[in-house]
């Protein structure tokens, strides 16, 4: 990712030389308030400009820096622009940080984050010939587009072909041609020099370009190929090529094809370039994806989005998040499809097959000590005294709280453990661990499910998720009301059940009403909370690069908040359900 750094001297601290400065009179008092508070306005409205962008979702269209050094930050919807000019100088007040996607200013300690619109909005074909026709034979042809907005830089630009397809039979995916060779601006016009590579002579095709730029990906209109009667070009010559063998190579098929096998933590922790899986490639070979249609169907293919921005043509890897899946179906072809290419021509056709070290992991082990609780519940609070069968309620306040899961549980603030597995289920959390040939997957460490070497070299990470959350009736015993009173006040019976309409929320009922469970395991309330009774059941799994694993067996419990007290004032009645 390219990072550009520029801190703004503007509205900085006034800087006096002792050697110079020993005193002033009124009227430079006055003049140093009078700058100091036109500083302060102006950072004041710095501030509120981009907290409306922010609110009304604009991005940033263009950065200009002029000679004098003020910086001109300008918004999509148009509008004033931002200005950010070194005036005055001082120690920084301002700084901006550029990425490829976003710009990240930070206004006196705050920061804001808005991200970069597209430099370009369309790419269209130029044609040059009245019938729009693009003649290409064996060498590449340079094709004229016309971006809007114009661009005068292509710093950070990549030119591939979007799509490709034969005329009529419409079936291809973007093989048969390339860019190849160097791109170039001329006046308003992009000059993107093309190759045909795996077409036939004679035939009709249609082309879309792409172009990725500033994190916008943009595709021209499609244009007409007509190729040569006389083009040749082997698009294939398999050789050149061997797999060291440590990864177990193999041969598919009589085509060509041939799988090696690697290691998948290997594939996550030392293996970062491609390259280094042969002890032959022939010069100049590049390592590609397959296109996504020659993907084995399934999982390669649906992923391939995030295999492709993983693997660069010069062999460098890099997994760009989870993949979630090692490619290993009960049927057919297993791994992921890579080709060896140089001068265009595929020297090797292989299947990356991973071995998962997970795979083999029985559920039994990941689930160790939480497995066969049953789905206890347990209610929210003080733990009892020695030789009492119920401690005291903790209330839960209306509007925002914070409930940290894991330190309910394993820590002492469980009022009610109902059942043996209610009774077992402190001492199964705080004593869990997951091991495989003695190395950590996960661990309890006291105060929370921590991943262990294993499981980090995998990408782990441990994940809290809601399975059923409802909203019920609190007892209300702390209240000063009869009974009857507090029937009549909450509308309901208080009796701590679950309400009407309100037994398992979806979603969208989960955040109308102020709800949620976080992935590291809190259980969050907002403003929109009523401060009413809760039952929430949740689980918790291990994801990692290849896939998950549960580490609860179903619902780890149903927590109970507020079911037996909570706050005065309480109606239960609470955000109509969402349908």
């Amino acid at each position: 990712m390219n990072r550009h750094f520029f801190s703004a001297l503007l509205f900085g601290a006034i800087v006096f030389s002792m050697a110079t400065f020993t005193s002033c009179n009124g009227d430079d008092i006055d003049e140093l308030k009078s700058r100091v508070s036109v500083l302060e306005l102006a950072i004041d409205d710095i501030k509120n400009q981009l907290s409306k962008a922010l609110m009304t979702g604009q991005s940033i269209t263009e950065v200009q820096k002029s000679d004098d050094g003020t910086w001109t930050i300008r918004l999509s919807g148009g509008g004033e622009p931002i200005v950010i000019s070194p005036s005055v100088g001082g120690s920084s007040r301002i700084t901006v940080t550029i990425t490829d996607t976003e710009a990240i200013l930070t206004v006196d300690g705050e920061e804001y984050r808005l991200p970069l619109g597209s430099k370009v909005s369309s790419l269209v074909y130029v044609p040059e010939y009245e019938d729009g026709m693009v003649l290409i034979g064996n060498e590449p042809v340079e094709v004229k587009f016309l971006a809007r907005p114009a661009l005068t830089d292509l710093t950070g630009a990549q030119f591939t072909i979007a799509e490709s397809h034969e005329l009529q039979t419409r079936a291809a995916d973007g093989e048969q041609f390339g860019v190849r060779g160097d791109v170039r601006i001329e006046g308003d016009y992009i000059i993107v020099p093309i190759r045909a590579l795996g077409v036939e002579a004679a035939k009709l095709y249609a082309i879309s370009l792409q172009l990725s730029i500033g994190g916008t990906v943009i595709g021209s209109n499609f244009f007409n190929v007509q190729i040569s009667e006389d083009f040749s070009f082997n698009t294939e010559e398999i050789g050149g090529f061997t797999i060291k063998p440590a990864y177990n190579p193999t041969s598919v098929d009589s085509e060509g094809f041939c799988q090696m096998v690697v290691d998948g933590v290997e594939l996550l922790t030392t293996i970062t370039n491609f390259k280094d899986l042969f002890d032959q490639l022939p010069e100049g070979a590049e390592i590609k994806l397959a296109s996504q249609s020659k993907q084995p169907a399934g999982d390669a293919q649906s992923k391939w989005g995030i295999l492709n921005s993983s693997l660069q043509a010069n062999g460098d890897w890099a997994l760009s998040g989870k993949l979630g899946t090692s490619f290993n179906p009960a049927e057919g072809q297993a791994g992921f499809l890579i080709n060896v290419i140089a001068d265009d021509v595929i020297k090797a056709k292989i299947y990356v097959l991973i071995n998962d070290p997970l795979a083999a992991v029985s559920d039994d082990v990941f689930k160790g000590s939480l497995k066969g609780l049953g789905e206890p519940h347990v209610e929210y609070g003080e733990a009892p005294l020695e030789g009492s069968g119920e401690g005291a309620p903790i209330v839960f306040e209306p509007g925002v709280n914070n409930l940290n899961l894991y330190d309910v549980i394993a820590n002492g603030q469980l009022s009610i453990k109902h059942g043996d597995g209610g009774a077992r289920l402190p001492e199964a959390l705080m004593s869990y661990a997951a091991e495989d040939n003695g190395e950590n997957i996960v661990y309890s460490d006291g105060s929370a499910l921590v991943v262990g070497d294993l499981g980090q070299s995998l990408m782990g990470t441990v994940v809290y998720y809601n399975r059923q959350t409802s909203i019920a009736s609190s007892q209300r015993r702390g209240w000063a009301m009869t009974d009857e009173e507090k029937k009549a006040f909450a509308g309901a019976e208080c009796n701590g059940e679950i309400l009407n309409g309100f037994d398992g929320l979806n979603g969208s009922t989960m955040a109308a009403n102020g709800l949620s469970i976080s992935s590291d395991g809190f259980f969050v309330t907002t403003a929109a909370y009523g401060g009413w009774a809760l039952r929430t059941g949740f689980g918790i799994r291990f994801e990692y690069a290849y896939g998950t694993r549960d580490i609860s067996d179903g619902c780890l419990c149903f927590l109970w908040i507020n079911r037996r007290d909570c706050a005065e004032g309480v109606v239960d009645n609470p955000v109509s359900v969402s349908e």
